[in-house]
């Protein structure tokens, strides 16, 4: 029995037509994680002292603004279309921007659950 958790950002909701002519709501969710680093590269065999100086640069790099432009990245993680009469039936609608949590589960059940975040 596995449980997997993750919180996403609802990053676009509209409206689209499925392939038989019926509108649909498209729920875009995202997850937003850190943007790597720059990495220092270096050529031939590495020194003791490069082995020393290379994290240092690379933590001086992160630091300024002009080398750490990206920040953050969004990575899709879930699109979920959904019918007009079944996105009326929702009494809770998330909104573009907020976060929620999903749940997938392989219990008895066999779901996939949808929550506001905290």
């Amino acid at each position: 029995m596995t449980e997997i958790r993750f919180k996403a950002l609802v990053t676009n909701i509209s409206i689209v037509d499925s392939p038989i002519g019926e509108r649909m709501v498209k729920v875009e969710l995202t997850e937003e994680r850190e943007a790597p680093g720059p990495i220092v590269m270096q050529r031939g065999e590495p020194s003791e002292l490069s082995r020393e100086i290379v994290p240092i640069i690379s933590q001086i790099l992160r630091t300024i603004p002009m080398f750490n432009v990206a920040g953050k990245i969004k990575v899709p993680r879930l699109t979920l279309y959904l019918t007009e009469d079944e996105w009326d039936k929702l009494l809770y609608k998330p909104t573009i921007g907020e976060y929620i949590e999903i749940i997938i589960n392989d219990r008895e059940s066999k779901s996939v659950k949808i929550q506001k975040g905290n």
